[in-house]
């Protein structure tokens, strides 16, 4: 029978635990009438086998608890275990040393199996690196070609055309470069490299960078970036704020408004000089866009995930998913609000630190 083990326990304990609490009671008090010991009409006499049995009885809850304990804390840790899984970390691992040879056997198939995504991993990872690699080199021809072409004189459909290779062949460029960079700060391959800089600076020289974008749809900024200096890497938060400022810019109708503010309890001061790492600095980025229903903001931080089809054309649902891994890496965090129709926020909750995030 299979499982015999399992089963033979608890119906030990259970039949242990009805002796304990009402067979040995019952028992002992026959035998002691029986001996003229006891004399059931006399008041009170069955008092200290009352006690007795509620003795047994409590001392058999205690046997059931004990039993269901050593089951039940192996089925915490794996439950614990498949929700680690889950928030992507893949190295967790079970001991394959337990009494019950049906957890045992449970904690072996799980970590066979966290062993063979393991593999898969790192083989989806070694195949997404390699071919991004491959696609630069091809790419980066048929970019300079267009080019070169774009230069000549052509005609109306001639320029179309060459317009569409130039827009096609940059968002594949994008792409590849969001896939590789996911790819190392999954692996853990990248390292943070902190500096003392100006985030508010930082922020104000990206938006003016993204001017013809914003420009073109004539929005209106809001901009309030008060001094704030800071200890961080610079190149990688320079990504968080230019992903999310591309989909703010991508996703506001034409005459609509961005606002971008900082907010830190630091004081400001002229010289570079960071707060201390207890002074959460945040940064708010709003937007009057179409915004997003409660089901899509569970997933806009997934790879390749696109909410809003219908701007499927204008990217490639990696841009959040990159901003949510370096965040993590920094000790950041970043949290959505958002109603259809009326627009998103994203804020972005940093931690001053001297070489190291908290």
């Amino acid at each position: 029978m299979k499982h015999l083990h399992l089963w033979l326990t608890f119906a030990g304990a259970a039949t242990l635990a009805q002796f304990l609490g009402f067979f040995i009671p019952t028992i002992i008090s026959w035998k002691l009438v029986n001996l003229g010991i006891l004399n059931p009409d006399e008041p009170f006499v069955w008092m200290p086998l009352i006690s007795l049995m509620l003795t047994a009885c409590i001392l058999s809850l205690l046997l059931i608890q004990l039993v269901l304990g050593r089951l039940l804390r192996p089925l915490q840790r794996l439950v614990l275990a498949l929700k680690t899984v889950a928030s992507g970390d893949l190295s967790v691992r079970l001991p394959e040393d337990n009494w019950w040879s049906e957890i045992r056997e449970t904690n072996s198939s799980f970590n066979k199996m966290m062993k063979e995504l393991n593999s898969l991993e790192l083989l989806q990872s070694d195949f997404i690196q390699n071919v991004s690699h491959e696609i630069k080199t091809p790419l980066a021809s048929v970019r300079g070609y267009a080019s070169l072409l774009n230069s000549t004189d052509l005609n109306e459909e001639q320029q179309e055309y060459v317009n569409r290779i130039l827009t096609g062949s940059d968002q594949l460029a994008t792409m590849t470069g969001n896939i590789l960079q996911l790819s190392k700060l999954e692996n853990q391959q990248i390292s943070p490299s902190y500096r003392d800089f100006l985030l508010d600076e930082q922020i104000r020289q990206i938006i003016l960078t993204m001017e013809p974008l914003w420009s073109k749809k004539n929005l209106n900024l809001e901009i309030d970036l008060p001094e704030c200096p800071f200890c961080g890497s610079e190149e990688l938060l320079a990504q968080v704020w230019t992903n999310i400022l591309s989909n703010a810019i991508k996703f506001t109708p034409e005459n609509g408004t961005i606002s971008v503010s900082l907010l830190t309890d630091q004081p400001s001061s002229s010289n570079l000089e960071p707060a201390p790492k207890e002074t959460p600095v945040s940064v708010i980025i709003r937007d009057s866009g179409c915004g997003m229903s409660p089901e899509v903001q569970k997933h806009i931080f997934d790879k390749f995930y696109q909410g809003d089809r219908s701007h499927s054309g204008n990217g490639n649902g990696l841009g959040l998913a990159l901003v949510q891994r370096i965040l993590l890496l920094v000790g950041g965090s970043v949290e959505v609000s958002s109603e259809v129709g009326k627009g998103s926020c994203f804020t972005v909750t940093l931690h001053q630190s001297n070489n190291t995030y908290v």
